[in-house]
């Protein structure tokens, strides 16, 4: 009866203290605990020390749009052309079936002396260093498709940023160079159709018809301008290494004085007048032509503005 009740103690008192002993579970019961890991920290999308690398597309438009008004009329002082018959002698004296000085630049046609034509697409590339979470300096490489010339520059930069969040709009000032580009002239052109001689003129060649056209092309830059550049825009942080950028800039051009340098042509003529198939009279003629010889190539009509989207990449 002792040995029943003793057992009967032991178990009651095995059931009891259950509870207590497996209340941590497995791990508390061996000894051990779960050690949780600490989540990791978020990134600091804009640091100090920083180099970035900017690959942009660019939308730029001229500060001066459209065209001057250029009266399409023939240049020269007076016009034989023809009279009964024309003779020209050209330059040198010899007769050719073209004459090389019916070619006028009548003067500047496109108001932009750097696009020479209102707006133009281009991109580039910008290497920058921020030396604190707040300022940098970079270098800035540009390129725009110019009617058919290139034109393209590079400049120094100093940045300064306000980062809040994984934004951070910024604002910047530039000073460099831009070379190329070119500037549309109105051309007048006459083309000549030539005939034999009679008489004693049989051996030359003289104006049957002449036709005059009117074009408008583009005349290169030569030189190397200064370039200045400020602007602003807003940058987002996709994740800590890559972002993208939208930004606006204006850009003057200066630095370089050149006017345009004029020049006169002449023409030998003459008119002739036949009578019954044979010479009657000679009258030379000399006509003369104002010919826009050496276009300026100043600074002036060349700034513009300038629309950047793209994407960066910082380290």
């Amino acid at each position: 009866m002792k040995k029943l009740t003793l057992t009967f103690c032991a178990l009651f008192a095995l059931f009891a203290a259950a509870p207590v002993i497996f209340a941590d579970g497995p791990e508390s019961y061996s000894g051990k605990k779960e050690v949780m890991q600490p989540a990791p920290p978020v990134c600091d999308f804009y640091r100090a020390h920083e180099w970035d690398l900017g690959i942009w597309a660019a939308w730029a438009f001229a500060s001066d749009t459209g065209h001057f008004d250029v009266p399409e009329v023939d240049p020269f002082t007076p016009d034989t052309d023809p009279s009964t018959v024309d003779i020209f002698s050209g330059f040198s004296g010899e007769q050719k079936g073209d004459n090389p000085n019916e070619r006028i630049n009548l003067g500047q046609w496109s108001k932009n002396k750097l696009f020479a034509r209102d707006d133009v697409q281009g991109g580039g590339v910008d290497v920058k260093y921020f030396f604190s979470k707040y300022f940098g300096v970079g270098t800035e490489a540009l390129g725009l498709a110019a009617k058919t010339n290139f034109a393209g520059g590079g400049l120094m930069t100093l940045t300064a940023r306000y980062p809040f969040g994984r934004f951070a709009p910024y604002a910047w000032g530039g000073v460099g160079f831009i070379g190329g580009g070119a500037a549309t002239y109105k051309f007048y052109n006459e083309k000549h159709r030539y005939a034999a001689g009679t008489g004693i003129y049989a051996s030359s060649l003289f104006v049957a018809n002449e036709q005059e056209f009117w074009v408008s092309d583009p005349v290169s830059n030569h030189h190397i301008r200064g370039l200045g550049q400020l602007g602003a825009g807003l940058e987002f942080r996709v994740t800590c290494h890559i972002g993208l950028m939208a930004d606006f800039s204006w850009n003057f051009v200066f630095g370089h004085d050149d006017s345009d340098q004029f020049t006169v042509i002449t023409q030998q003529g003459a008119n002739i007048t036949n009578f019954q198939g044979q010479l009657f009279a000679s009258t030379p003629v000399i006509n003369t032509a104002i010919n826009l010889g050496q276009p300026g190539q100043g600074s002036d009509h060349q700034d513009f503005g300038m629309v950047r989207f793209g994407v960066t990449f910082s380290y």
